[in-house]
């Protein structure tokens, strides 16, 4: 009878530690399953081309849209284009800018310290702002002709950057003396596309040639340097968009390449490509060709980008490790291109250029 009791008190601790596994399973299960992402989009309720995105400081979504497809800019007939803001809070869109007379379409788009909205206006040769405290636009032309000022950037001190695609330069402009200083890369053909600062208020930007291919970086102290994707050229490397993750290295989308690439800023060596690593991902279509573009970290370390040709988003832990989870938009063949940024709260955010759209990924 003893026996049989412990017998029986055996196989009853065994079912509990059974049930035990087994809901720590489901638990596990259910947390993964918790974690898919889900996506979906918005229709644009004015003009068509959707193009950049930034968040403002109650995280309202702005996003430029030109009412065309720079390549690389607009016929002068096109119309000055708008800026629209949706609100994640409300689901809704809340306001639109239309750009008045004399300025010309924004692509890029970046808030300073105080609010105001700046963007480069490739059409018009011009740096544009928009003043959000008494609803004012000004604009004040950039000193090189036909520079086709691209991406833009905000430094520490207030000082907007941006990219002068034609000209070959990075150029800067103090707020309050409405100065410009201009930067020239030693290529006469670099090409610069996008731009990002660093913790240490360096400027980092991509140079989107395919004969030159080099990042770009304009030092705090000065100086500038460049450092090389591979030391080989390749016709689809051309480096496009360019931010920093929180250990300080430099990410950025390599365009026709498939590929996002990676500098590991302690073990760079200008005039090289130490420390350089590129990340090729896996085609969703094989005939479709491939142009990685957006490109952005969310707050656990995951390197966000897109694929316009593709119609894919997708991400990469940051240590390079991990493989790439890869995503459709949530409309198909809808270019999703410069557009995508990764918000305070990990909403990943990208346009849809062909489909009208603003697209919102939450995991």
């Amino acid at each position: 009878m003893m026996w049989s009791k412990k017998v029986l008190l055996y196989w009853f601790v065994l079912i509990l530690l059974s049930v035990s596994v087994a809901v720590t399973f489901a638990s596990v299960h259910a947390s993964r399953a918790a974690g898919t992402l889900s996506a979906t989009d918005f229709s644009v309720p004015g003009g068509i081309d959707p193009w950049g995105t930034t968040f403002d400081s109650r995280g309202n979504v702005w996003l430029a849209v030109p009412g065309c497809n720079p390549s690389p800019s607009c016929s002068s007939s096109t119309p000055p284009g708008k800026i629209e803001v949706y609100s994640p809070s409300s689901s809704s869109w809340t306001q639109t800018l239309q750009l008045p007379s004399g300025y010309a379409q924004a692509l890029f788009l970046a808030f300073d310290n105080q609010g105001r909205l700046w963007f480069p206006a490739p059409n018009s040769n011009a740096l544009e702002m928009y003043n959000t405290t008494n609803h004012t636009f000004h604009k004040w032309n950039v000193p090189t002709l036909n520079a086709l000022p691209w991406d833009i950037a905000i430094d520490h001190h207030g000082k907007v950057w941006f990219t002068e695609h034609n000209s070959n330069k990075i150029g800067r402009f103090d707020p309050t003396t409405h100065t410009f200083t201009q930067i020239a890369t030693p290529a006469s053909n670099s090409m610069p596309y996008g731009i990002t600062v660093d913790a240490n208020n360096n400027i980092w930007f991509t140079e989107n040639n395919s004969a030159v291919a080099r990042i770009g970086e304009y030092t705090s102290a000065g100086q500038l340097r460049e450092y090389k994707v591979r030391n080989t050229t390749a016709s689809g490397l051309t480096p496009h968009l360019i931010t920093v993750d929180h250990n300080g290295n430099i990410w950025w989308s390599e365009g026709f390449a498939a590929a996002i690439g990676e500098l590991k800023v302690a073990q760079a060596v200008p005039g090289t490509n130490h420390g350089v690593s590129e990340y090729f991902y896996p085609l969703s279509c094989s005939t479709c060709g491939t142009h990685t573009s957006g490109i952005s970290v969310d707050s656990n370390g995951n390197i966000w980008f897109d694929d316009s040709n593709q119609s894919i988003f997708g991400s990469l832990p940051a240590n390079g490790t991990g493989s790439f989870s890869i995503y459709h938009t949530p409309t198909s063949n809808s270019h999703p291109h410069d557009g995508l940024k990764v918000d305070g709260q990990n909403r990943i955010w990208f346009d849809e250029e062909f489909a009208n759209k603003l697209a919102q990924a939450v995991p």
